[in-house]
């Protein structure tokens, strides 16, 4: 990839400006569609620097808008909490009760901030790991997003019920041997979501994807070119599901 086709800028967004975030664009050619990229969970490492995201934001940007942004507390996006509570805490306590609603109100913004910029074009949600749970909920029944993707979807955590007789294009990337993957709950939420959702395996991957970000990028882009509205279903293109 030529890094000189894309440029990079951060912006802020959102209620008082609190959250942070990276835009990309291409620099010679008009941006196809425009993406947004929503983070792991940010007691797992978990930012818009992950390697994932980093590489996803940037590789899609050749022909699309793409969006990256850090949730309320992480890297540059503000936060305001109670004496004596970390923002550890904060996010330990939402892993733990599964209460999505800040993070999910964290990618809803961002959601207006590409949307306000990118305009006519159709958007698509992509989300790694906890970021799969948080873009697939907030993008699922947003009529702005024609698309979705999950990459590593926490199954061992989150039987992903949202997606039962999915709304639109939905495609699930886990590895083979990626430890939250769970065979008969990708199974079950295979049988409730209907034809419009394809699950993807890459043989040998685990979940962190290291140097695969290429491939990642092929099979996203394979999958979403073809779509233009959330009623249509890309052609199954030979990889395994």
């Amino acid at each position: 990839m030529d890094e000189n086709r894309v440029i990079q800028e951060r912006i802020r967004f959102g209620d008082d400006d609190r959250l942070s975030g990276v835009l990309a664009y291409p620099v010679d050619r008009e941006p196809a569609r425009a993406v947004l990229l929503c983070s792991p969970h940010p007691n797992f490492a978990g930012d818009m620097e992950n390697n994932i995201i980093a590489a996803l934001a940037e590789r899609l940007a050749n022909d699309a808008i793409t969006l990256r942004f850090d949730y309320r507390g992480i890297g540059q996006s503000r936060i305001e909490l109670p004496l004596g509570s970390s923002t550890y805490d904060y996010w330990d306590n939402i892993e733990q009760t599964l209460d999505y609603t800040d993070p999910l109100q964290d990618a809803a913004e961002a959601a207006d901030e590409l949307a306000r910029i990118c305009g006519h074009l159709p958007m698509i949600a992509v989300g790694y790991s906890f970021g799969a749970v948080t873009g697939t909920q907030m993008a699922a029944h947003d009529p702005r997003f024609i698309a979705m993707v999950g990459i590593g979807a926490p199954f061992k955590r989150i039987a992903f019920a949202h997606l039962a007789d999915c709304p639109k294009p939905c495609l699930m990337i886990s590895g083979t041997a990626d430890f939250v993957y769970m065979p008969d709950v990708a199974a079950r939420l295979s049988a409730s979501a209907g034809i419009k959702l394809l699950m993807d395996r890459v043989e040998g991957a685990d979940h962190f994807f290291r140097q695969q970000e290429d491939l990642l990028e092929d099979r996203i882009r394979r999958f979403c070119q073809p779509i233009k509205s959330p009623a249509q279903l890309p052609v199954h293109s030979g990889w395994e599901g």
